[in-house]
This record gives C-alpha cells, structure tokens and sequence, in this order.
C-alpha cells in the first residue's frame, strides 16, 4: 500500500508541471512573480492536512528545519519558472529526474542511510529510464542557461527531501513537515512586496491572477497531493526508494498530455515520443522498482 501512495507523488506532480507550463508562458512572464502567486496559493492548503493528523508543536531544532524547508520551497521555484520559459516541457521533467542522483549522497551525509546494493542499482536504471524517456537528441550537449537553471532548482528540491526525512525522523510527526513550511512561506513571500524591482509586476499582474484563480486552486490542490502522497511515503520509504519512485513523473507526463491535449488549446509537440522507447522505458522503471523494493 505505501508504495501505491509513493507512485501517486509522480502522477500529480506531472499533471502539475503541464498546468504550469500553460501559467508560466502564457500568463505571467516574470518568474518570482508566478513564484509569489504560487507560494501565496499554497498556503491555503494547509488546513487540509487536518484531515489526515493534527500537527503538534515542533521541538525548537525541528522548527529550523522548517524554516530551511519553507525557504527551499520558494527558491527552487524561481530557477524552475525559469527553465519552463525556456525549455520543453519534458525536458524539465527529465532534469527533475537529473537531480535526484544528488539523493543517495546527499541521504548518506544527513541520515546516515545506506541501502542494498541492489537497490541503487534500481534507482539508477529508473532514473536512467526517465531522462532517456525524456530526452531529446542533443539534450544534454546544449548546456544552456535553462539547463543550468533546472540543475540548481532540480538539487534544491533533491536536498529538501532529505531535509524532510529529517525533520519526520526527528519530530515523529509526517505532516508538520507540510503544515509548518507551508505557512512559513506563505508569510516569507510578502517580503517581494518590499522588493522594488519585484513589486511593480506583482501588483501588474494581480488581474491575471485573479482572473485564473481557479486555475491556482486547482494546480495548488495537485501539487498538494502530490506533497502530501510524497510527505507520507518519505516516512516509511527511504528518499533514495522516494526519489527513485518520483523520478518516472515523466511517464506520468507522457500518458497525462495524450489525454488532456485533446482538450487544451496549448500544445504539448515536444512530448511526442516513439511507442517503442515508452515499452522500454517502462519495463526499465518495472524493473527498477522491483530491485529497490
């Protein structure tokens, strides 16, 4: 069962990425504007969290944790935006997958976690499954700004989660690791107001947003789940195992963009890819996933 709830991370946070590629490149054009719009959005969600477990006041070095999370959860949003503007859709879903080899490092140096050699062997072929499944002839020749944005937004989300691990480890309350940072953030993002370079456009584009508010609401509620499906998983599971599991988002992308262009006026042409390399990626991360759990 928890590993069903661990795949369901990948799945709406692929339906996520496709909703803000439409509101990165055809609403807002300033990054840290959508990043003020998103965090803002999230916040809301955070009642929510009740219906699963009551949060509990956190120990005072866990409440730094928290506050190391909420400032990850707005920085690794500016270079994310950016790289949307910039590269395909798919493309950020593979450097997403990229970043996750930062994990096992990053994992054994914080948690002191060491798995089965077999099980890295697992994360590598899955990892290995979603940037081939990904990528584009070339791709990763062309070491362009956008790659090295998505590089850096792609560490950051890696290094959260193995903060997260932490604070679950150390506090012993899975969703205090998504009600405190969420809140946190929320109040964090009004200091762009006080940015003068920032504000003008914020205060531009407040129609816009309002205008395509339940198009937030609906983002932010997957992207809710997705943290939450995500949060959870990460208190049984490993981060290696969880961001092996969250690494196939990107055929999740593939299966989620057939389905929804049909309906949407914005094109998905660069998720066009061979029948032939989606079977063997997906016996790839088939495999993978046996090797890790």
């Amino acid at each position: 069962m928890i590993y069903l709830i661990a795949f369901l991370a990948p799945l709406f946070y692929a339906l996520s990425i496709l909703i803000e590629s439409f509101l990165s490149l055809d609403v807002f054009k300033k990054p840290s504007t959508m990043c003020f719009y998103t965090s803002l959005t999230n916040a809301l969600f955070v009642p929510l969290m009740f219906c699963f477990e009551m949060p509990t006041c956190p120990h005072a070095p866990c409440f730094f944790i928290y506050i190391i999370l909420a400032v990850i959860d707005i920085a690794y949003l500016y270079p994310y935006y950016h790289a949307l503007k910039k590269t395909d859709t798919s493309v950020v879903s593979s450097l997403f997958a990229l970043g996750k080899f930062f994990v096992p490092c990053l994992s054994f140096l914080i948690l002191k976690d060491v798995l089965l050699p077999m099980q890295y062997v697992g994360f590598c072929i899955i990892i290995f499954a979603s940037l081939v499944l990904s990528a584009k002839q070339g791709m990763f020749l062309k070491l362009n700004k956008s790659f090295y944005w998505m590089f850096l937004s792609s560490f950051l989300f890696s290094f959260r989660m193995v903060l997260a691990k932490l604070a679950i480890q150390s506090d012993g309350v899975w969703v205090n690791t998504i009600v405190y940072p969420n809140i946190i953030s929320g109040i964090l993002v009004f200091s762009f107001l006080l940015l003068k370079n920032l504000r003008p456009d914020i205060q531009k584009n407040m129609p816009a947003y309002k205008e395509k508010l339940p198009l937030f609401i609906v983002n932010e509620f997957v992207y809710f789940l997705a943290i939450a499906a995500a949060t959870y998983a990460l208190s049984w599971l490993s981060p290696v195992i969880n961001g092996a599991i969250e690494a196939t988002a990107p055929l999740f992308l593939l299966v989620l963009a057939t389905i929804i262009q049909p309906f949407c006026r914005f094109q998905f042409k660069e998720l066009q890819v061979s029948y032939a390399k989606k079977i063997l990626c997906f016996i790839l991360m088939i495999v993978g996933v046996i090797l890790i759990a």
